[in-house]
């Protein structure tokens, strides 16, 4: 999983786009993730309990993206 595709893939958790798949989001939380993506599963970890806090979400999104961005140039 590139950084991308774990943007897109939390979108479609919280609603910001259709189709996230039924385990999707278990499968990358339940299995540590790459030195890369590693960070960013344990900040969604500690959302905890269900209770998501869809800002920090959205700003852990931005920040995936960012750093492909800047990968482009």
């Amino acid at each position: 999983m590139t950084k991308l595709e774990l943007a897109e893939m939390l979108e479609r958790f919280i609603g910001d786009t259709p189709g996230c798949g039924e385990w999707e989001w278990d499968d990358f939380t339940s299995v540590r993730a790459t030195p890369e993506l590693e960070p960013f599963r344990q900040q969604l970890l500690q959302q905890g309990d269900g209770m998501f806090d869809l800002p920090a979400i959205r700003e852990i999104i931005a920040e995936l993206k960012g750093a492909r961005e800047q990968h482009a140039l």
